[in-house]
């Protein structure tokens, strides 16, 4: 079986991409946590741990996922449910700054909802999709 090397290559530019982009995203949320943990403020350390959570969980899910399409593994149950993790994962800064920073710390936090609303609802139709092709391939596998 013949390795598809753009799909390796253009992967492999989206990860590298990613990591650039996680790394640039990661300080602004680490000095903020840290700060607050050095200053024993607990609901400010775990609102921004939240976030940090939030970010790494859903690029180990985008990593799963990469590897299984540079694998040609489309249709399957982690690519499904990696995609239900990322939309949930969106939804959880929204809760977060809500609940955390207004009500509990009293910050005012400009966040845009909208985005984080449209990628998380955007991931669950992904599920979605990819849950069907799951089933379909699933049923197909059966048919003698």
């Amino acid at each position: 079986m013949k390795k598809n090397t753009s799909i390796s290559f253009i992967t492999g530019f989206f990860l590298y991409f990613l990591c650039v982009s996680y790394y640039n995203h990661a300080s602004d949320i680490y000095s903020p946590l840290k700060q607050s943990i050095m200053e024993g403020n607990i609901s400010m350390a775990v609102m921004f741990g939240l976030e940090l959570l939030t970010v790494l969980t859903i690029i180990t899910s985008i990593i799963l996922v990469v590897n299984n399409i540079i694998h040609e593994r489309f249709f399957t149950k982690r690519n499904f449910i990696c995609f239900y993790i990322m939309g949930i994962a969106f939804y959880i800064p929204i809760f977060d700054y809500a609940i955390i920073g207004r009500m509990i710390c009293g910050i005012d936090i400009q966040m845009d909802y909208a985005l984080y609303l449209a990628a998380g609802s955007f991931m669950f139709i992904l599920a979605q999709i990819f849950h069907y092709g799951y089933r379909l391939k699933e049923d197909q596998e059966l048919t003698i």
